[in-house]
């Protein structure tokens, strides 16, 4: 009996600390993944602006901006459950 609840004890240890794991790796990729996206509606805000004739227009579409700060939005995200992963293999 005392075994089981030792044993029990011992997971739910390993669950909690796995939650506070997760909840950390999560902020930190919720902060980087805003920092990104500040950063794309910074390009997007020049695109929009920059007249026809401005040199230093940007080159290519707001479709492809968009899907470029959507990627690398997400890769914050998908690098802390590679981290995570990992972790919980150790």
């Amino acid at each position: 009996m005392q075994t089981d609840l030792t044993n029990a004890e011992g997971k739910f240890r390993r669950t909690v600390g796995d939650v506070v794991v997760a909840e950390m790796l999560f902020i930190q990729a919720t902060v980087e993944s805003a920092s990104v996206i500040g950063t794309g509606l910074q390009q997007l805000g020049h695109h929009l602006m920059a007249a026809p004739s401005d040199p230093q227009q940007p080159i290519g579409s707001i479709a492809s901006l968009l899907q470029a700060t959507a990627d690398r939005a997400l890769e914050p995200y998908s690098t802390r459950l590679g981290y995570f992963r990992q972790l919980r293999t150790l």
